[in-house]
């Protein structure tokens, strides 16, 4: 029989688990003051003081627990269904199923919120035993009359509990994403500090005897690698602000193939060959400078971890928008993964096999583009892998510089 808290979902669980605990005192107190609302209401039916009874061991049992600093989600919870089900039996009559049918529900809810696997089968079946036995009571045996109400009681609490499963696996799922995300993260950031602090070693030591030439290299390489770790950071603030809804752009009118050509001489990397086209000149466009450069980054970073060696990249003009498009000659993305490029802290099986992939770069670059007001997008064309940036024209004004430039270059 395994744990309830087993495997990734583990932390999550115990996260769980400790926000019912605190929940306890509030269901504990909420049930006592039941007991006196219907004593004040003058409604108050034979041993209402159990009621309050119900209550009190509530409270009694999770201050125990805290004493004792257990948390055993499984024994709280089957103490806080045993009492608040007999506390329904005392309010439930043949006339009135309510309080039984409102019990059975409301404990089903949180049954499904705070286990998993056998415990939660274990303890719904418990508790709709319980509810069930409740309203036979009521209705002196009578299975003709209880059936249908423990029926659709049992249908709403179903509907419930399945949407609750579902919206907790997906949280629970982006919690285990998100740990690995910060992983592998800290991990580059690790990895870049580690070289920048080697590189000052060397120069800093008396002993090593370096040439011009190798103390240019070795600062260049500082150099790249803290502008790495930067990146990596800004990456890591935009998923932030992009989570909490501050994350902004200012468009302006630029021109699209300088600031391209900066980007590729900047992220290309030995190995791969870089192609560069604009074979229409300067291509305005309606964009932010930085959020545009941060998009193409993110894009070449993408191609060169899981594309092909070959990148082209060609932006061009197209009426009312501008297509920026970054093309590979690998072999795409898996069928059944494409669904997942754009999500946060996910990929496809291949990307979670490349070392330093975060989960973020393509739902950043995706929710960027939507701040400008264009779109990124995903397609197989020809063998070749294609993201293609869409970003609304802009026309220059007489006081822009719109001097031609090449028509091609690899970089």
């Amino acid at each position: 029989m395994s744990s309830p808290f087993q495997g990734s979902t583990d932390g999550a669980l115990r996260q769980f688990a400790s926000t019912y605990s605190n929940a306890r005192w509030f269901l504990g107190a909420g049930v006592i003051a039941l007991t006196g609302l219907n004593y004040w209401a003058g409604s108050a039916p034979q041993y209402t003081w159990m009621l309050a009874a119900a209550g009190a061991v509530i409270i009694a049992h999770a201050f125990a627990m805290r004493v004792w600093a257990v948390q055993d989600i499984i024994a709280a919870l089957l103490v806080d269904v045993t009492a608040v089900f007999l506390a329904a039996l005392v309010l439930t009559t043949s006339t009135d199923h309510s309080a039984a049918l409102l019990t059975m529900i409301g404990a089903s809810v949180i049954i499904a919120l705070f286990t998993q696997g056998w415990a939660r089968y274990l303890i719904l079946t418990y508790g709709a035993g319980f509810g069930l036995v409740v309203l036979l009571l009521a209705e002196d045996w009578n299975w003709s009359r209880v059936v249908p109400d423990f029926a659709s009681a049992a249908f709403v609490a179903a509907l419930i509990i399945g949407a609750i499963s579902a919206i907790r696996s997906r949280l629970i799922e982006l919690e285990a994403s998100r740990a690995q995300t910060i992983g592998v993260v800290s991990h580059e950031l690790r990895n870049h500090l580690t070289g920048i602090v080697a590189v000052a070693e060397l120069v800093r030591d008396d002993d090593t005897r370096l040439q011009p030439g190798e103390m240019t290299e070795l600062l260049d390489l500082a150099y790249h690698q803290a502008v790495e770790a930067g990146e990596v950071i800004e990456d890591l603030l935009t998923a932030s602000r992009a989570e909490r809804g501050v994350l902004d752009a200012i468009p302006e009118l630029v021109d699209l193939c300088p600031i391209t050509e900066t980007v590729i001489r900047r992220t290309s990397v030995e190995g791969h060959e870089f192609i560069f086209d604009f074979s229409d000149g300067p291509v305005w466009a309606i964009a932010d400078p930085l959020r545009y450069k941060q998009i193409m980054r993110n894009l070449l970073t993408n191609a060169i971890r899981y594309g092909g060696d070959t990148i082209l990249v060609s932006v061009q003009g197209l009426g009312p928008i501008v297509s920026v498009v970054v093309a590979d000659n690998g072999g795409g993305v898996d069928p059944t993964d494409e669904s997942a490029i754009f999500q946060p802290y996910r990929g496809g099986r291949k990307m979670e096999s490349v070392s330093g992939s975060s989960g973020l770069g393509l739902w950043i670059a995706r929710g960027l583009a939507n701040k400008m007001h264009g779109d990124l997008t995903y397609r197989r064309q020809s063998g070749q892998t294609l993201f293609e940036l869409t970003l609304p024209a802009g026309e220059p004004g007489p006081e822009l510089d719109t001097s031609t430039l090449a028509t091609s270059t690899t970089v």
